[in-house]
């Protein structure tokens, strides 16, 4: 393998891929600043159906590109297409991982077991967190953990005070539970009397909508959920909060506890113990998933005691302040530098001991979420009357 230099990084359409595109663009001023010559590429560039490989082989021969960082691996074809290319042209391929690795199969995704498979044939894996470094290494493959450095939204900000204010930011949308919040808020409210909850977020047509009517439809949350929408600069929301609440079926990485650590807010969040921000000890307290209760009172707790809000939030920041000192160069050039030997040489390919009944009990728990996913879909389709129409049709034809 020869020095690197030139990186093309592949990604999906600006604006469709939140966390995703936020990773690669931020990756791209950061290769830029070391000295690397950053080049993107995106569906508008190679497409995503037949002839996707033959354009990004051309694309890497044609721009000199000596390694490939895919940030775009899970739909199947486009994998493929991407790794085979990558094999035309010569050169290695690394998969950025962004979500924890069993997402595919917590949403019950039929493709998850082709994923992994290609995943085996890419030439390393960048994970998020040390437990899915863990996993991709326990399925053979070549990893390493690098956590996201976001910059410092908070600077020269000094926190004066926890108000009942509880801030949720994320796109409205299933996994992200984002009526658990509001639920949470309006239990919280029967001993937390001024608690209001603000979210900075949006989602698919109709889904501020179903919120909002849940809101009119309960008295006791009049003027006690604020929807701000999407919003760019959301330092005058992290200022003015008390506390920040995490209601996600799970994470990759979280950038809005990463953000409300930033601001010296302590954090309420389903469990996700695989998730390194949420551990003990960092100004962050996990309940068990979909406990709108127990979230409710961990919130009403830490609101009671503003000394305790004050020592959790200063916790908070400092675990901001740990994950900000991670080398990003030097893990990078260690992989990058591993690359270079065979993958049964290389120090990356040992899982940790101490995470594998970690990943063993998040997968079967993931697993539990797939399987109900999966029987989601199939109610919504016959409460839908898709599959009784078809039937009601062929019947009408039969006839």
């Amino acid at each position: 393998m020869k020095p690197v230099k030139t990186i093309a990084m592949v990604y999906r359409e600006t604006g469709t891929c939140g966390g995703i595109q936020r990773g690669a663009s931020f990756q791209v001023g950061q290769f830029g600043e070391w000295g690397f010559e950053p080049v993107v590429l995106s569906e508008s560039d190679l497409g995503r159906g037949p002839g996707r490989r033959e354009k990004l082989a051309a694309a890497i021969r044609g721009r000199g590109v000596d390694l490939v960082i895919e940030h775009d691996a899970y739909a199947e074809e486009k994998l493929s297409a991407d790794i085979a290319a990558t094999r035309d042209a010569g050169v290695p391929i690394i998969v950025f991982w962004h979500s924890v690795f069993s997402w595919m199969v917590a949403n019950g995704s039929r493709n998850a077991g082709a994923i992994f498979d290609l995943l085996r044939r890419a030439d390393a894996i960048i994970a998020l967190t040390s437990a899915d470094e863990t996993f991709f290494r326990m399925i053979g493959c070549r990893s390493l953990a690098i956590p996201y450095c976001d910059a410092d939204l908070m600077e020269g900000f000094e926190r004066g005070g926890y108000p009942h204010r509880v801030l949720w930011m994320g796109r409205f949308v299933g996994l992200k539970r984002p009526l658990d919040a509001i639920k949470t808020v309006e239990r919280l409210r029967e001993t937390v009397r001024d608690a209001e909850l603000v979210m900075l977020g949006d989602g698919a047509a109709g889904s501020r909508a179903a919120l909002e009517k849940y809101v009119r439809s309960r008295p006791g949350l009049r003027g006690a959920v604020r929807f701000e929408g999407f919003r760019k600069d959301v330092r005058p929301y992290l200022e003015s909060a008390g506390a920040g609440l995490v209601t996600s079926k799970f994470e990759g990485f979280s950038h809005a506890t990463v953000e409300m650590k930033m601001a010296s807010l302590p954090v309420v969040a389903y469990s996700m113990p695989y998730v390194e921000t949420l551990a003990e000890g960092t100004g962050a307290f996990q309940v068990p998933q979909g406990d709108v209760d127990a979230a409710a009172a961990r919130l009403a707790a830490l609101f009671s005691d503003p000394a305790e809000c004050a020592r959790q939030g200063a916790l908070a920041r400092r675990s901001y302040e740990a994950i900000r000192s991670f080398d990003q160069r030097g893990a990078y050039g260690r992989l990058f530098a591993d690359l270079e030997k065979p993958r049964s040489a290389s120090s990356l390919t040992a899982p940790d001991a101490s995470r594998v009944r970690l990943v063993a009990e998040t997968l079967l728990e993931h697993a539990g979420m797939g399987l109900d996913a999966s029987a989601e879909r199939i109610s919504r389709k016959l409460s839908g009357g898709g599959l009784l129409a078809a039937l009601r049709r062929l019947s009408r034809w039969w006839r």
